[in-house]
């Protein structure tokens, strides 16, 4: 009840200058270890968006450094910078011949963190999750690309595939820029048509490539055809020629005449020979070059074939990856993540119960100490106790032996209850006697004196440790002794009448 009065006093003692300086003190610590909270850091994964009341448009983007949030004017939330894929299946698009083709294509995206690029972001993706975000990214990518497809022939897409992607991932990026997202990477997967347009392209570079050759094969053909009719002009002239020389020199070289007509004959015949052997020359050519061209139209075929599956292939590589670094990502939220807080949580556990058996341990020990050390003040008490009562005897008895004589006796009770046990579980409830006939009536009445002498004798026992009974206990012993002797002894001498004739009982 007046506790509080003395308080009051006591702060009314206090200068005033103190309490308002302590409380100042109090007041800074508050407000720092508020504006302290205030300050955020962003990590480089994220980009942290501050919106309220900025000075600066709609919201502050901040990518890779700190800004303080005032509170009450301003809040905070954070953009995930994490690329995801937008799997695009455009199929019935028109293309500029009106022909509808398909173009199956894998978009890698991502927010982006340019400058005025992430304050679109900000205004139109804030608070969206990932899956919204792919929707919207899907339908722009969708649009952007029946675009560009409505603007090219069906021979540049399947020919120019480079062009192609180059025209889409600007126009793709231009629009997916207006609410804050970057590609990242674009891969068309394969390309189609309805009609059958691009399989009939590749069957017309075929035909091209084989009509060509055919186209080759005449030309050396004509080319043949045209030698031999040049040699075999230039064989009439030789004939004509030789025929005149005949006729001009037949009166004066008739030997002559069948000399150069054999050698004309002879060359005709040469010259039919190389004209045929040509011709075959030129039939085989032709037959290689089509065979020639059959194999560039296939070789075409199959390089186009395998262009494709190659693309095909790194598409489901470039995807499969993707999964895999997702699947990735999920585990070690989802196991990763919990088994190492187990892990922490039994290791934690294993040390509490650690230390509190050390406790025990230590608490037990000092308890079994503390109790030995007390059992062993006791026993030295009684120690200390015993030797000094002894000490007292002593010196009452001023040295003499008669000390020990009193311990002797104080311990006389001790040593009868020993003796009295020593013959307490002897079968007496039935006595069977002899009568000898000897002295003092024999039967029971030396019983007694018996029992007593067949008891080890005090003054023996305390001759053995080295002391002297006093006289009226060695008296005592000494009868005892004599009498239980003379006991024994009767009998055998004064055994002289006839033998008993049967126990009595």
């Amino acid at each position: 009840m007046n506790t509080f009065p003395a308080f009051v006093g006591m702060l009314a003692q206090v200068p005033a200058e103190v309490i308002l300086t302590v409380f100042l003190i109090f007041v800074v610590l508050v407000i720092a270890l508020a504006l302290a909270r205030r300050y955020k850091r962003c990590p480089s994964n994220k980009v942290l968006v501050i919106y309220g009341k900025t000075g600066s448009g709609a919201s502050r983007c901040v990518h890779g450094g700190a800004a303080f949030v005032w509170p009450l004017f301003q809040a905070y939330d954070y953009l995930d910078l994490e690329p995801f894929v937008v799997p695009i299946d455009l199929t019935n698009a028109l293309s500029q011949e009106n022909i509808r083709v398909a173009v199956p294509t894998t978009v890698t995206a991502a927010i982006s963190n340019q400058p005025g690029i992430m304050e679109n972001a900000a205004i139109r993706l804030l608070g969206l999750n990932r899956g919204q975000i792919q929707a919207q990214a899907q339908d722009i990518i969708l649009g952007q690309m029946r675009a560009v497809i409505a603007t090219m022939r069906i021979e540049d897409i399947n020919r120019d595939r480079q062009e192609f992607m180059a025209r889409v991932n600007d126009a793709v990026t231009s629009e997916l820029e207006k609410i804050g997202l970057g590609v990242i990477n674009v891969n068309i997967r394969d390309i189609d048509d309805e009609s059958g347009y691009i399989v009939a392209l590749g069957r017309r570079a075929a035909a091209e490539a084989i009509n060509q050759a055919n186209i080759d094969v005449a030309e050396q053909e004509k080319r043949g055809k045209t030698g031999v009719a040049e040699r075999q002009r230039d064989q009439r002239v030789a004939v004509a020629a030789a025929g005149a020389t005949a006729e001009i020199g037949e009166a004066t070289a008739n030997r002559d005449k069948r000399q150069q007509t054999a050698g004309l004959d002879a060359q005709a015949v040469n010259a039919e020979t190389d004209a045929d052997a040509k011709k075959a020359g030129y039939r085989a050519n032709q037959r290689v070059a089509e065979e020639q061209a059959r194999n560039r139209g296939e070789s075409a075929s199959r390089e186009a074939d395998g262009a494709i599956r190659v693309a095909q292939e790194n598409a489901q590589k470039k995807a499969e990856e993707a999964r895999a670094l997702r699947e990735q990502a999920r585990l070690n939220a989802e196991v990763v993540v919990p088994a190492n807080a187990d892990r922490e949580k039994v290791v934690i556990g294993a040390d509490a119960r650690k230390q509190e058996a050390i406790r025990l341990a230590e608490g037990d020990a000092q308890a079994t100490i503390a109790r030995m050390t007390a059992q062993g003040k006791g026993v030295q008490a009684i120690l200390d106790g015993k030797a000094e009562g002894y000490e007292r005897l002593v010196a009452a008895c001023n040295g003499d032996k008669g000390a020990a004589a009193l311990l002797i006796i104080e311990k006389l009770a001790d040593i009868a209850n020993i003796q009295a046990k020593a013959i307490q579980d002897l079968p007496i409830e039935k006595v069977i006697v002899w009568d000898g006939g000897g002295r003092d009536g024999g039967g029971l009445s030396g019983l007694g004196g018996r029992l007593l002498g067949a008891l080890p004798p005090m003054h023996d026992l305390a001759k053995q440790v080295g002391l002297d009974l006093p006289e009226f206990l060695g008296r005592m012993a000494e009868e005892v002794r004599t009498k239980a002797e003379a006991t024994e002894k009767g009998p055998a001498k004064e055994q002289k009448g006839p033998a008993p004739k049967g126990p009595k009982a």
